[in-house]
């Protein structure tokens, strides 16, 4: 059976704004771990998705987790301020590391396939397809998202209807926003779709814990030798290395470069979508929902799947 938890919400009435929705929980504390003491590449991930976005509210949740389809991933249901009409659904679920190209083919022909299947099935029929294009989304602060843009046209056995899916790959996994209506209302598909999906994207965060595929190497430079050239205040653009000057007279101690280092390490695991470093989630609550998966060793593996 499927289930959903859904979240009772009062369209048109007093609502939480955008900017607290999504402003960010206080740091939390970070700790170097015993490299054992992951399971694998992912041992966990934590979905934050606010139930506030500027023009929409989330109005419900699944997770596949719970009906042992993880690789499936979770699922939320926004509304569209104004649009009744319009059915926004998100999915949301693991892909792996890769090249971001090669894995937006992936995410389009699971789509196809997917669609595919729902057709065998009769769920669709009559499946026209559209197509495919490279779609840019608009983040906050002018930063980009490239990913892909599939329009199809289907009967729903008592409506035709259309339905456009925007699809993504960040933080090892696939984001697919799919946003549906009656194909005598696409038009208010292409006039919602970009601020919705630039709201969204800038607002869910993926954060997951394992071992990354990667190793942490920690540098103690000797007196005089400098960090790597790429390194910025110690640390490596992803955070998986730090290098610390040995203490001398007048210079901070080495207590107090790993601490500075370490939380600038942490920014950066956390950035790319994957933290060998402890973490500590944010709770579901009025302002967010939180959905986890928690995998065994057996499901990423000891190396990044690509």
């Amino acid at each position: 059976m499927s289930r959903w938890k859904v979240f009772p919400v009062m369209f048109g009435l007093a609502t939480v704004s955008g900017a607290l929705a999504q402003e960010a929980p206080a740091a939390p504390p970070f700790a170097l771990p015993d490299a054992q003491s992951h399971r694998g590449v992912v041992d966990d991930t934590w979905i934050v998705a606010p139930k506030r976005l500027p023009g929409a509210t989330l109005a419900a949740v699944k997770n596949y987790a719970d009906e042992g389809d993880i690789a499936a991933g979770v699922s939320l249901r926004y509304h569209i301020d104004g649009a009744d009409w319009i059915i926004a659904d998100v999915f949301i679920y693991p892909a792996g590391e890769g090249d971001s190209s090669k894995m937006l083919k992936q995410a389009a022909d699971d789509f196809r396939e997917s669609v595919d299947f729902a057709e065998r099935q009769q769920i669709y029929r009559n499946v026209w397809w559209g197509d495919e294009a490279p779609y840019t989304a608009s983040l906050a602060g002018g930063k980009k998202l490239e990913g892909r843009f599939l329009p199809i046209v289907f009967d729903a056995q008592q409506d035709m209807l259309t339905s456009r899916a925007y699809l993504f790959y960040r933080k090892l996994y696939f984001v697919k926003i799919r946003l549906s209506t009656t194909v005598d209302a696409v038009d208010s598909l292409a006039e919602r779709a970009d601020k919705f999906i630039g709201n969204l994207l800038d607002g869910v965060d993926i954060v997951s814990v394992g071992g990354c595929g990667k190793k942490m190497d920690i540098m103690a430079l000797p007196s005089g030798q400098t960090a790597p050239a790429d390194f910025t205040d110690s640390v490596s653009p992803d955070g998986f290395g730090i290098a610390i000057s040995m203490s001398k007279a007048g210079g901070a101690t080495y207590a107090t470069q790993m601490t500075r280092a370490m939380a600038v390490a942490a920014r950066r695991q956390l950035a790319t979508g994957c933290t060998s470093l402890n973490y500590k989630p944010p709770g579901d609550d009025s302002v967010r929902a939180v959905l986890h998966l928690r995998f065994g060793p057996e499901d990423w593996g000891a190396a990044p799947r690509h």
